[in-house]
C-alpha cells in the first residue's frame, strides 16, 4: 500500500521548491551583477580604449548619453567634456570624440562616392543658373510680404519667414510645385512635423540601442505621430506622381527633372527611390538654410559694427535691386559673406556630430592616435566651432576673421586661427551636395533684406541664441522690428535740412 502524505509533508516539499528558485534566481542575478560590474571595470581602466579622456559616467553607463540627448542637452555636455578633457575625448564605451581639423579628413576624407547621375544633374552650375530665376520668384514674394510686415510697424518672426521662404523653394525644386507657406503665411504639415520627427528620433536611437525599453516606447508612442508619418508619405507620393506626369514641367532643371534624366538607361531610378530622394531633399536643402539665415541674422544685430558693415555694402555695391543675383552676390560682398560664414561657425545648423565606424582588422590613425577597429569616431562640431584652440574668441561674432587679410596678414588678431577646423558642410566623398545652392540662396536672401529693410531686434529676443539642439535646434520665435531703408533714409534728409 502506497504512502499517504500530510498536508504539512506538501507544504514542505513546495516551500523546498520556491526557495531552490528563489536561490537559483538570486544567483543569477548575483552572476549579472558581477558581470556589470568586471565590464565597468574593463571599459574604465583596461579598454584599448581607456588611456583616453571622458566622462566616465558615460562610458560605465551608457544610457545616460541617451537621457542627456532626450532631455536636449548631449551637445552642451559634450561641449563640457570636450573643454574638460581636450580635443580628443571617450564619449562612451566605444565612441572617441574629435575637435581637431586633421581629424575630419582623417574620418572623412578617404573612400570614393559619386554623387547619383540621376542626382548630378540638378546640383551642376548649369542646373543652378537655370533655378535662379525660379527661386527668385520665391525671394521676391518674401520681400513683398516684409514690406506688408514693415508697413504695419509692428514686430515680426524672422525664423517663420525664413522657413517660408525656403521649404518653398526647396518644394519647388524637389516636387515641382511649392508648400505654399509665402501666398498663405501658413506653414505646411510637412514643416511643422519635421522638428517633431526629428526631436522623436531621439527615441528611436534610444529604442534601437536598449530593444527592451524600445517595446516601451513604442506602446506609448503617440498615435498622432504615425499618423503624421503616413500623410507626409501619401502627400509625398502623390505630389511626385503629379510632378511627372506634367509634361509641361519637364526640362525645368528643378531635382526631379535631373532624377528622370537617365529613364530607359542603366542610372534610372525607381518611383520609391523618386520618392525617396525627394523626402531627404526637402529636409536637407530647407531647414538648415533657414537655420542659418535666423542666426546670421540674429548675430548681425547683436553685434550692431558688423550689421554697419553689412549694410552699407549691400547698399554701396549695387544700384538696384535686381543687381542682387548669385554672381554678384558671391564677387561683390565680402564682408555679408564673411558674416554668412561666421554665422556657420557660431550657431552652426547641425550643431552635433555624424558618427562615422573605423575599419575592421587593423588601428586607424586619427589626428595622430591609433584608434582601434570598429571604433565609433565623429567630429562634433559644436565643440570644433567653439574651441579656443581652433578659433580666437569663439564665443563672439567675428565676420573678420573670414576675410582674406586676415589670413594673410600677421598682425590680424584672426591670422593662427586654424579655419580648417569648420567644415560645416562636411569633406571628402560624404560632403553636402547642395552646398553652391545654398550658399546661392542664403546670399541672395540675405543681402535682399539688408537692402530693402533696417532691423532692430526686440528685446524678448535678446537671448535668442540659448536653445537647445535636437540634432537641428529648436529655435524660438526671432523677433524683429523693420523700418523701410528709403524712408529712414528720407527722414534723416529732412531732419537734416531743418
Amino acid at each position: 500500500m502506497a504512502p499517504r502524505y500530510g498536508a504539512s509533508h506538501l507544504l514542505q516539499k513546495y516551500r523546498f521548491c520556491y526557495t531552490g528558485f528563489f536561490y537559483l534566481l538570486a544567483y543569477i542575478v548575483g552572476l549579472y551583477i558581477i558581470y556589470i560590474l568586471a565590464s565597468i571595470v574593463y571599459e574604465l581602466y583596461f579598454s584599448p580604449l581607456s588611456k583616453i579622456p571622458g566622462r566616465k559616467s558615460w562610458i560605465a553607463f551608457p544610457l545616460l548619453r541617451h537621457v542627456a540627448a532626450l532631455r536636449g542637452n548631449l551637445d552642451s555636455e559634450i561641449l563640457d567634456i570636450h573643454e574638460k578633457y581636450g580635443d580628443i575625448v571617450r564619449l562612451g564605451p566605444n565612441e572617441v570624440s574629435f575637435t581637431t581639423a586633421d581629424a575630419w579628413q582623417d574620418i572623412f576624407g578617404h573612400g570614393h562616392r559619386q554623387l547619383p547621375k540621376a542626382l548630378a544633374y540638378g546640383f551642376s552650375d548649369k542646373a543652378l543658373r537655370q533655378q535662379e530665376p525660379l527661386i527668385k520668384v520665391y525671394v521676391d514674394l518674401l520681400i513683398e510680404k516684409l514690406k506688408d510686415v514693415a508697413s504695419s510697424t509692428s514686430k515680426t518672426d524672422m525664423v517663420r519667414w525664413y522657413n517660408l521662404t525656403t521649404f518653398d523653394v526647396i518644394g519647388d525644386l524637389s516636387f515641382g510645385q511649392s508648400f505654399g507657406g509665402l501666398q498663405n503665411t501658413d506653414m505646411h504639415e510637412w514643416i511643422t512635423n519635421i522638428f517633431l520627427f526629428t526631436k522623436f528620433g531621439m527615441f528611436t536611437r534610444l529604442a534601437n540601442a536598449y530593444p527592451l525599453i524600445g517595446a516601451v516606447i513604442s506602446i506609448f508612442t503617440p498615435k498622432f505621430l504615425f499618423e503624421a508619418g503616413k500623410r507626409q508619405e501619401s502627400f509625398a507620393r502623390i505630389t511626385v506622381t503629379k510632378r511627372i506626369n506634367n509634361t509641361q514641367q519637364h526640362g525645368r532643371s528643378d531635382f526631379v527633372d535631373s532624377m528622370l534624366r537617365h529613364k530607359g538607361d542603366g542610372d534610372e531610378l525607381s518611383f520609391e527611390e523618386i520618392v525617396s530622394n525627394a523626402n531627404a531633399l526637402i529636409f536637407a536643402g530647407s531647414e538648415t538654410t533657414a537655420t542659418l539665415l535666423s542666426g546670421a541674422t540674429y548675430w548681425l544685430l547683436k553685434t550692431p559694427q558688423a550689421l554697419k558693415k553689412a549694410i552699407d555694402e549691400v547698399r554701396t555695391q549695387f544700384e538696384t535691386e535686381e543687381e542682387i543675383t548669385f554672381i554678384s552676390t558671391a564677387n561683390k560682398l565680402p564682408y555679408m559673406v564673411a558674416c554668412l560664414e561666421e554665422a556657420l561657425r557660431i550657431y552652426p545648423p547641425v550643431a552635433t556630430q555624424l558618427p562615422r565606424r573605423t575599419l575592421p582588422g587593423a588601428p586607424t590613425r586619427i589626428s595622430d592616435i591609433e584608434v582601434p577597429p570598429n571604433t565609433t569616431v565623429s567630429v562634433h562640431q559644436l565643440s570644433t566651432y567653439w574651441s579656443p584652440r581652433n578659433f580666437h574668441e569663439p564665443l563672439s561674432f567675428h565676420p573678420e576673421r573670414w576675410l582674406r587679410e586676415a589670413a594673410t596678414n600677421p598682425t590680424s588678431a584672426f591670422y593662427n586661427v586654424i579655419r580648417a577646423a569648420r567644415q560645416p558642410f562636411h569633406v571628402g566623398p560624404r560632403n553636402c551636395v547642395g552646398r553652391n545652392l545654398a550658399y546661392n540662396e542664403m546670399r541672395v536672401i540675405l543681402a535682399r533684406v539688408l537692402w530693402n529693410f533696417d532691423l532692430e531686434l526686440c528685446k524678448e529676443s535678446e537671448n535668442w541664441h540659448n536653445q537647445k539642439p535636437y540634432v537641428v535646434w529648436a529655435k524660438k520665435a526671432l523677433w524683429v522690428k523693420l523700418n523701410f531703408m528709403l524712408q529712414l533714409t528720407w527722414s534723416a534728409e529732412i531732419l537734416s535740412a531743418t
